[in-house]
């Protein structure tokens, strides 16, 4: 055995005896194994029936857009709905590119992908690629939005149809499937989650160069419409809060090239930001108690009282900030050394060794995603005022007519604002400043083992199965970086984080790897999975 190996084995025992070793492991039992590879078949098929589902609903007409029902062809809001599942694609794919190649020297990629380092030259200089990451975060929450009243029922299926519950020729629906799986958006979520969020994901973590090289102009279909949105000033509340957390914190301010220039424009913009989102956040309570907004109607919601739909609204803005910060506190930890994660943050610790082993990284970032995406279309329709053409289903409007109704409060935009500002960014400004009180505790670790859980059902596994096809079909590379220990990439600061926690890597194998080995390691002394 060489030297390195027995070095591995040696702290892989020194772990193992911190711990007491579970009596079950259940994540690679035979049957759990049979059960993912299952999944992979079945999910294909319950994501090719919520595909013709959706678009059967949006082509009778039975969805609620954002502009209003009959007000639009049903082939023009068919055509929208798609385009915007597009675009959610290729943000989520672009992020993970232009985030995760922050940390490589793009001179070395100028020649061989001229695009990537177009996009990264302008998205990596001065405070651009915090800039980006928060319009980013404002369009694609917009997006969401949009796309999920687009495809989101809106009970017209019950009135247009003498009462019917959701049919396709002579197959109708029960009343049951037809509450959860299109009153409540279930299998609208499947389709936003799976091609729109998921796939470009996996496929761009392991190869963000190639994955920017795709003939789609990242950098007009995706940084300067981020950028946009994030020079319109209404998410720039989130520097004041995290300079502040910094403070709180005692941490030193952001200075140098990564600086926001702090002139009076920019002052100016937080203070607007600031007194929109109090803004927004007074309609949005005011909606919920006086029961206007979807989250006290429609079938299914219409016997939440306003109190509920409150606490409910609340929940879902902790559980959208939690799923937020622990991937920004995760990554932030990667500079915090092993040992004193173990002697001084024990719970820190130990989600660190889940996270990191085996495949449960993925496993955790699929499941996260789904919990996001999820919350998105949820948040959607609770935070969005209920009616149409500005006219509210109950209460008053406090005498801001029609047009600002239908503009503002039924279309969406004041609560993706609210959302945005409120259960996201704030989140991932905390994380940035305390991640490790933000993932010492065990709320984050319960977390981890819910998405885990969530991932684990294979009700999204068709995320795969698709990723796979496309890359197979696109035939991309992975980064000429891989495995270069002097760079780190996201995938080397996870190796790094693994060896350092005495957690076994396959050689060779990427953790962003699709094809990741059943076990780590067959001489693994503990398994960190159920610790």
């Amino acid at each position: 055995m060489e030297k390195g190996e027995m070095q591995l084995l040696e702290r892989q025992t020194e772990i193992s005896n911190q711990f007491d070793p579970p009596k079950r492991f259940y994540s690679e039992h035979a049957l759990t194994r049979a059960w993912r590879k299952g999944s992979y078949v079945w999910a294909t098929i319950l994501l090719a029936f919520a595909l013709v589902v959706v678009y059967y609903q949006m082509g009778q007409d039975w969805t609620n857009p954002p502009w209003g029902p009959d007000k639009s062809p049903v082939w023009i809001n068919i055509v929208i709905f798609t385009l915007l599942l597009f675009w959610i694609m290729l943000l989520e794919g672009a992020h993970v590119s232009i985030v995760g190649l922050s940390s490589v020297d793009i001179e070395t990629f100028k020649d061989t992908h001229p695009q990537s380092y177009t996009v990264c030259k302008w998205a990596h200089k001065g405070p651009n690629l915090e800039r980006f990451i928060v319009g980013r975060q404002f369009l694609l929450l917009f997006i969401v939005f949009m796309v999920s009243r687009l495809g989101g029922s809106d009970g017209s299926d019950l009135e247009n149809t003498g009462g019917r519950y959701f049919f396709i020729g002579e197959w109708e629906w029960s009343a049951t499937a037809d509450v959860i799986f299109i009153q409540n958006n279930v299998l609208l979520m499947i389709v936003i989650i799976v091609p729109g969020h998921l796939v470009s994901q996996l496929i761009a973590a392991g190869k963000m160069l190639d994955f920017l090289e795709l003939p789609f102009a990242p950098i007009h279909t995706v940084m300067y419409p981020s950028m946009a949105f994030e020079t319109l000033g209404l998410t720039h509340c989130c520097y004041a809060l995290r300079d502040l957390f910094l403070r709180w914190a005692k941490l030193p301010p952001i200075s140098g090239a990564k600086a926001h220039r702090k002139n009076w424009l920019y002052h100016a913009r937080v203070l607007m930001s600031v007194c929109v989102v109090i803004f927004a956040s007074v309609f949005i309570v005011k909606g919920l108690f006086a029961e206007q907004t979807g989250a006290t109607n429609g079938v299914g919601w219409n016997k939440l009282p306003g109190v509920g739909a409150f606490f409910v609204c609340i929940f879902f803005l902790f559980f959208i900030g939690c799923c937020e910060g622990f991937q920004i506190a995760a990554v932030t930890l990667a500079k915090v050394p092993s040992s004193e994660l173990r002697t001084k943050y024990p719970v820190a610790y130990r989600t660190a060794l889940m996270l990191y082993t085996g495949r449960n990284l993925q496993a955790f970032l699929v499941g996260r995603q789904v919990f996001v995406a999820m919350l998105m279309v949820l948040l959607a329709k609770a935070t969005g005022y209920a009616g149409t053409d500005g006219d509210l289903v109950t209460g008053s409007d406090w005498g801001m007519g029609r047009r600002f109704n239908e503009a503002l409060l039924q279309t969406g935009i004041l609560g993706a604002i609210f959302v945005v500002n409120v259960g996201q960014l704030s989140f991932r400004m905390a994380a940035t400043a305390f991640p490790i009180l933000f993932i010492n505790n065990y709320v984050m670790y319960a977390l981890l083992r819910v998405a885990l859980l969530v991932e684990m059902t294979g009700a999204f596994n068709s995320c795969w199965v698709l990723a796979w096809a496309v890359d197979h079909t696109l035939r991309l590379q992975h980064d000429p970086f891989d495995g270069e220990e002097n760079i780190k990439s996201p995938a080397q600061v996870v190796l790094d984080r693994k060896e350092s926690m005495g957690i076994p890597s396959p050689k060779g194998v990427s953790p962003f790897e699709f094809f990741q080995p059943e076990r780590d390691a067959t001489t693994y002394a503990f398994e960190v999975s159920y610790i």
